[in-house]
């Protein structure tokens, strides 16, 4: 039975909470997203936000999980759909005929989670950004119509430095946890082991090898910038915005001369005054 109005109005509410809870860098909506839009974005970060958690935070059988949640996926293309994230995300999908690949490439992210723990070179890792990252630059421009090939690439670069920042902000996280999402190759040029991450040692090899892969990443973001002025001016500001949290994560650390333990966070009187920036260019 196809779910009413008031249970699919429902399910966004969930997706809502569930994008308005979690600690980003900056909000998955703003002001400069169209309210009519405000709703599906949610959906898409909820769905996101559900296939990382059964990936990095479930105590059980995760494979099991991301199957189960690959499952409501393709009923969202062809079926019933139990999960409200999937209720909500339905409408979303059929409102903007949203490509399916680009939800399963994140679920295979999920999946090389479980079985791969580090990268031997940046093109590996590149790799598994198109899969964890990249996707999701791709359904937020498929909301506004967006399908081309020069802005799919420009995205793809915003995507994987968002991804990138994330990765150097968490290295205290993840270590620890397994995971290790700097090029082992890197680490051997500056002579740096995965030991000494895990002990959160910072000396003047981490210091080099975090400066290192900061410039990459900030050429990354340099390169995508271009995209917020081939899309209508609210989502050229949004995309700013997101642009913009992940810019703060690397100003973070390069303040620290590179030292990301611990875990460095981008404050909320940062935040402010980044958005209050944009307001005067909206």
């Amino acid at each position: 039975m196809q779910a009413s109005a008031a249970e699919v109005n429902e399910a966004f509410a969930y997706c809502t909470q569930v994008a308005t809870k979690h600690y980003e860098n900056f909000s998955v909506i703003s002001w400069f997203l169209p309210k009519s839009l405000q709703r599906h974005v949610c959906a898409l970060y909820a769905y996101c936000r559900g296939i990382d958690d059964l990936g990095d935070e479930l105590q059980g059988d995760r494979l099991a999980a991301i199957a189960a949640w690959e499952a409501e996926l393709n009923r969202c293309y062809g079926g019933e759909p139990r999960h409200p994230v999937f209720r909500a995300l339905q409408e979303t999908v059929q409102t903007f005929s949203l490509d399916r690949q680009d939800f399963l490439k994140l679920i295979e992210a999920n999946r090389m989670d479980q079985v791969v723990n580090q990268f031997e070179t940046y093109e590996d890792l590149r790799h598994y950004c198109t899969c964890s990252a990249d996707p999701v630059g791709h359904l937020v421009l498929q909301l506004f119509g967006y399908r081309d090939a020069d802005r799919l690439e420009l995205s793809d670069h915003i995507c994987t430095g968002l991804q990138l920042a994330n990765f150097l902000q968490d290295i205290s996280v993840d270590v620890p946890r397994g995971r290790l999402y700097i090029p082992l190759e890197d680490l051997r040029r500056f002579g740096v082991t995965r030991d000494d991450l895990a002990a959160g040692r910072f000396d003047d090899r981490v210091a080099a090898l975090m400066a290192f892969e900061i410039d990459r990443t900030q050429r990354l973001f340099d390169a995508g910038r271009p995209l917020e002025r081939m899309v209508p001016r609210r989502l050229g500001l949004q995309l700013s915005l997101y642009r913009l949290g992940g810019q703060a994560i690397l100003d973070a650390l390069r303040r620290r001369g590179g030292n990301p333990f611990p875990r460095p966070r981008v404050s909320k009187r940062t935040k402010f005054l980044l958005a209050c920036r944009l307001l005067v260019r909206a």
